[in-house]
């Protein structure tokens, strides 16, 4: 542990996995720190919900249910340093629209129909792939943070290079936007750069089911643990109002009138919630945070979700195959309107047998019996588009200034819970934190290639590493 005599006090404002990362590293290495979550409990988009069952009780995730396991290095570097175990799940996709099904276990009439297009699909990511590999740099692992500013499918829309290579809008729209709607929250997507389309397919395939890792308990431990340390110092339920420059660091109000004194700040919330505290943002900081764009201000589908055991929302013709055998089930109507639900029972080995439907529906139409609580999901992240990505870019002009600090959602390319826990531990770098992960483990190789890929992306440069127990 390093000194702590000459450590700037941090206060932390935001409390998903963003925050609490750059806390914790902060206090592993001997800053004192104070976060500040305006929710009643931490997670951010990891929330944790309490199922009641006949003969107990169960958590399970809600939002965040699964990852990646190849590309998410730092979090497992995570769960292993706190002593929590995950477990795999398979993903599995189920689509009802007005003129037929379209499902990830087996060939259905509407796959049948659109195989041309599948096939020109395939051929556009063969090409998206090439051209990636001739820009990104080479790696001995699957890494997310390979980025180029000379590639120029960074400049294209993938919408706009699909069409290109002849895939349909129907295709579009009927095929690509309802299976990965899910994963990134949105139903338009057609501003996504198309250097991600590899990525996409690798991480979920059109054509096929896959299988991610998920915890073995619920979110809710991660942060439990992660904060165990400096407890005290942790204030949920507290919405920072504003923040002040006063010529002695930074003085912080809550919005039920408390005062908080720091020396530097780390904002981890969402862009519009930064401009709203900083009395007196610079021209450059309204600027980038007051454009950045979220989901919900374009399309309010995944604005608000529902919480409930009521699988008389599926079709009466595939209700238990798709209660018991599909994570994800996305119904669009005649007007083309999206409704998905999470079936968090349904492949989840902590979550099935336990006689009790889990469910999540997003853009509900229809009447939800047993509803156990609806909830407002407020900016839940960032647009992946070009205009976003140039801001994300753009960050790194205000990263430090006037010792105010940006992590989470919008200082990554796209919203994913190893990215937003990367953006914490760089922003712990920059303020003087060590690396907080074992040489000795097993993902630390992978893991600290992508620490230091994110640094390129944030910073522009990658720190030099602090030597183990340093006073810097």
């Amino acid at each position: 542990m390093t000194n702590t005599g000459a450590r700037p006090k941090v206060a932390v404002v935001g409390g998903g996995i963003a925050g609490v990362a750059a806390a914790w590293s902060l206090d592993r290495s001997g800053f004192p720190v104070e976060l500040f979550e305006k929710a009643p409990a931490l997670g951010g988009n990891a929330k944790t919900w309490h199922w009641q069952l006949e003969d107990g009780s169960v958590e399970s995730p809600l939002l965040v249910i699964a990852w990646p396991e190849k590309y998410y290095h730092n979090y497992h570097a995570l769960l292993s340093d706190l002593g929590l175990e995950r477990t795999r799940l398979p993903i599995t996709y189920f689509v009802q629209h007005p003129d037929g099904v379209f499902c990830q276990d087996g060939a259905t009439e509407l796959h049948r129909r659109l195989a041309p297009q599948f096939a020109r699909w395939d051929r556009m990511i063969r090409f998206c792939t090439r051209v990636n590999d001739l820009f990104l740099p080479k790696s001995e692992h699957d890494s997310l943070y390979g980025f180029s500013y000379l590639n120029p499918l960074n400049m294209i829309t993938l919408y706009r290079l699909a069409r290109l290579f002849g895939v349909s809008e129907e295709f579009w729209q009927k095929i690509f936007v309802t299976v990965h709607c899910a994963s990134m929250i949105e139903t338009s997507m057609r501003d996504a750069p198309a250097v991600i389309a590899p990525l996409l397919e690798s991480i979920v395939p059109l054509e096929r089911a896959c299988e991610m890792g998920t915890w073995a308990g619920s979110p809710r431990a991660v942060f439990e643990r992660m904060t165990a340390p400096f407890v005290d110092s942790v204030h949920t339920g507290c919405e920072i109002a504003s923040v002040r420059e006063d010529g002695h660091g930074f003085r912080l109000a809550s919005s039920d009138g408390r005062e908080f004194r720091a020396d530097r700040v780390v904002f981890a919330c969402q862009a519009p919630s930064v401009l709203a505290a900083l009395e007196r943002p610079t021209r450059l900081e309204r600027w980038l945070l007051g454009n950045v764009r979220y989901v919900d201000d374009v399309d309010p589908t995944f604005s608000r979700f529902t919480i409930h055991s009521d699988t008389t929302i599926f079709p009466a013709e595939h209700r238990e195959r798709i209660a018991s055998k599909f994570n994800t089930y996305v119904e669009v109507d005649d007007a083309g309107r999206l409704e998905c639900t999470f079936v968090l029972s349904a492949g989840n080995p902590g979550l099935r047998g336990l006689g009790r439907p889990m469910l999540v529906t997003f853009n509900s139409r229809k009447p939800i019996e047993q509803a156990e609580a609806e909830i407002a999901l407020p900016n839940p992240t960032h647009v992946l588009s070009l205009r976003n990505l140039a801001i994300m870019l753009g960050i790194r002009r205000i990263q430090g200034r006037r010792g105010i600090h940006y992590c989470g959602s919008f200082t990554t390319p796209e919203g994913g819970h190893d990215l937003s826990l990367l953006s914490g531990l760089v922003v712990a770098r920059v303020l003087g934190a060590d690396y907080p992960f074992a040489a000795e483990d097993p993902n630390a190789p992978a893991a600290r290639s992508d620490y230091h890929r994110m640094q390129r992306i944030m910073l522009g440069r990658v720190l030099p590493d602090a030597p183990p127990n340093s006073d810097e």
